[in-house]
């Protein structure tokens, strides 16, 4: 899966949100929500479980209190959400706070990211968006 590009949607007042038709193809019927930072990541079930797998690598210590205060809180946080028929999913579904947290209002911008796509306010991403490219050369060439 490779997911790019970035859409300007509208929730709804029932507070669905309709994703890009070339992200839907992706997900078969369901999709994991994580809030992470000003954002929501939106994986399948089998790309939520790697992505909180990578965190660890083979080196994952049950015994390590950090390690399982991690992996806890990034399963217990996460939403799994039906897609319905019109390709929509309820952000209504998502802990209020979790809404609050990311700033999810009437517009949000979905962005493609690879192997998920992320739900961001607005006026967060546009923010993010020119810091990004103000640094762009710097980004490409002096990591």
């Amino acid at each position: 899966m490779h997911l790019m590009g970035t859409k300007r949607h509208s929730v709804d007042s029932k507070l669905r949100l309709k994703l890009p038709a070339e992200f839907r193809r992706e997900f078969d019927d369901q999709v994991c929500l994580l809030p992470m930072g000003e954002s929501l990541y939106g994986f399948t079930p089998a790309e939520h479980a790697s992505f909180v797998e990578e965190r660890f690598g083979a080196d994952f210590n049950p015994r390590n209190r950090t390690q399982e205060d991690l992996r806890r809180l990034l399963n217990a946080t996460t939403v799994e959400l039906d897609i319905d028929s019109a390709g929509r999913i309820c952000l209504g579904k998502v802990p209020e706070e979790y809404r609050e947290w990311v700033k999810a209002g009437k517009q949000v911008v979905v962005v493609g990211n690879e192997r998920r796509f992320e739900i961001w306010n607005e006026q967060s991403w546009e923010q993010m968006e020119r810091e990004m490219r103000s640094k762009l050369q710097t980004l490409l060439y002096d990591a």
